[in-house]
């Protein structure tokens, strides 16, 4: 929580975080680390945290690829190098 709201208050065409009523910061969070942790159906996370189902892929953009982990994701190429990924539930050796 603390590098989440540092992040969005440090960006400086960041949102308001106002705009995050509807879920709140916190559960916003929470929201985007259910995604990455279980991988559900995005209708399926709406339903389970009482928002419409747009919500959860703004709150994605938002809070994961836009603000808090944008320089933090690795290149995919070098991260995968010489290791076995999953490609769609398939191990694939790289």
């Amino acid at each position: 929580m603390a590098r989440v709201r540092q992040e969005l208050r440090i960006a400086p065409q960041g949102p308001s975080l106002g705009r995050m009523r509807a879920l709140g910061l916190f559960r916003s969070v929470v929201l985007v680390l259910y995604l990455l942790r279980q991988n559900p159906v995005q209708q399926t996370a709406a339903e389970l945290f009482g928002v419409s189902q747009p919500t959860v892929p703004r709150r994605w953009m938002l809070l994961l690829m836009e603000t808090v982990l944008a320089e933090r994701v690795p290149d995919p190429a070098e991260a995968s190098r010489r290791r076995i990924v999953l490609i769609d539930g398939t191990p694939v050796p790289t």
